[in-house]
């Protein structure tokens, strides 16, 4: 692997390609939509098949739809949803802005934690760091006891390997 291609990078292009894709083609329906009054009287017409409402739809984008855009645009029409997807837009909006990567809160702890003392931990270190965190939980015997936490790139290091440390660089000062 090239030092300048970390996996990250790569899977970030992957992520604004696919995203540019969704953007791009639910723009050009939702553009389409709200300029054609009859496009959207059309599409609103529950007693029409969905794949005739599709078909009009996908006459609205250059190239036509990506098929998951399309089968997804199919489901909207199904559930009589079309009219959201001004508030969908936004909020995919809102969901790129924010991006890919959720914050991932690592639990090193020296042995295995029971599910409610990781439940417990959840609870408390998403009352901290907020509650869209992804939870990884390790065991590393060598910490003897505690637990290291590192969210993002703040760390609190309750182990008693720490301790100690901290205890010998105090005594030896």
């Amino acid at each position: 692997m090239s030092t300048q291609a970390q996996p990250q990078h790569y899977a970030r292009a992957i992520y604004d390609i696919a995203l540019e894709t969704w953007i791009r083609q639910l723009g050009d329906v939702q553009r389409a939509i709200n300029s054609d009054a009859q496009l959207r009287q059309d599409l609103q017409d529950r007693d029409a098949p969905v794949g005739q409402r599709l078909q009009r739809l996908e006459g609205t984008t250059p190239g036509g739809l990506d098929p998951d855009v399309r089968r997804f645009l199919g489901t909207v029409l199904e559930a009589g949803d079309i009219d959201q997807l001004d508030a969908i837009l936004t909020e995919l909006g809102r969901l790129a802005r924010r991006g890919p990567m959720r914050k991932t809160a690592r639990v090193v702890s020296a042995v295995p934690l029971t599910s409610a003392e990781q439940a417990a931990l959840r609870d408390k270190v998403s009352r901290r760091f907020g509650a869209d965190l992804d939870f990884q939980f390790e065991v590393d015997p060598a910490l003897i006891g505690g637990v290291l936490l590192r969210v993002g790139d703040q760390v609190i290091d309750g182990t008693v390997v720490a301790k100690l440390a901290a205890l010998r660089d105090r005594l030896a000062s």
